[in-house]
């Protein structure tokens, strides 16, 4: 189990001035949180890989090609490949803290150029966990949702055939990689490699939330323990 809190990420490679923190990076997938102080902003840009952006705080404006969409906290934007973006701070005291998931595409470049939408708004998708699981990306790329567990709840140990990423959104809870077992918070990134055993317990008084990606999306079934 490889564990890297957002402090202690390295800075993401050609950010200038921009506070950017690279968690992982391939040439299939990356993870990168950047900060935009108050009244800040990143010119537009495009990038050979579609893009998924989660509000972890702050309120911004992201300018997708010709078109404007202010997001807040908890919203969600798919961009395709290609499409030139650029992102606004629209407070003058508050940061916008924003994490990026890179991840490759070869489909051809149709459909909307952007997806906006809340995690709330999805339906929760089942699971034999009996937790809270929201679909947040899905391609032959990647799969990426995001698990709430109550306080007290807790997973099935199980057996993933593609390699985790974990990004601990909210909360205090305990992560278990094949025989390490951790307590980890908010801005951490938990790498689980494939086929070991894996397992969360929110063992707090507050709810947890995870981002879970799974790297490319797992064409077999996970195994329960």
């Amino acid at each position: 189990m490889k564990i890297l809190k957002l402090s202690d990420a390295p800075i993401f490679p050609g950010a200038g001035n921009l506070n950017a923190k690279s968690f992982t990076d391939s040439d299939s997938f990356g993870m990168v949180h950047f900060t935009l102080s108050p009244d800040g902003f990143i010119p537009q840009h495009n990038m050979p890989f579609k893009v998924c952006f989660i509000l972890l705080s702050g309120e911004g404006i992201l300018a997708v090609n010709n078109d404007s969409y202010r997001l807040q906290r908890n919203q969600i934007a798919a961009c395709l490949t290609e499409t030139r973006r650029s992102w606004r701070n629209l407070s003058a005291e508050k940061d916008l803290m924003v994490l990026a998931l890179k991840i490759k595409d070869d489909r051809e470049k149709n459909g909307e150029n952007v997806k906006i939408f809340k995690m709330s708004d999805q339906e929760p998708a089942k699971n034999p966990h009996g937790v809270d699981v929201r679909r947040v990306y899905e391609s032959e790329h990647a799969l990426s949702s995001i698990i709430t567990m109550k306080p007290g709840e807790k997973l099935i140990r199980h057996i993933t055939p593609v390699d985790v990423f974990f990004y601990v959104l909210e909360g205090t809870g305990v992560v278990e990689v094949g025989d390490e077992k951790e307590a980890v918070s908010a801005d951490t990134v938990i790498e689980s490699p494939k086929n070991i055993p894996h397992c969360w317990y929110n063992e707090s008084n507050a709810d947890l939330r995870v981002l879970v990606v799974k790297v490319p999306r797992p064409t077999t079934n996970t195994q329960l323990l």
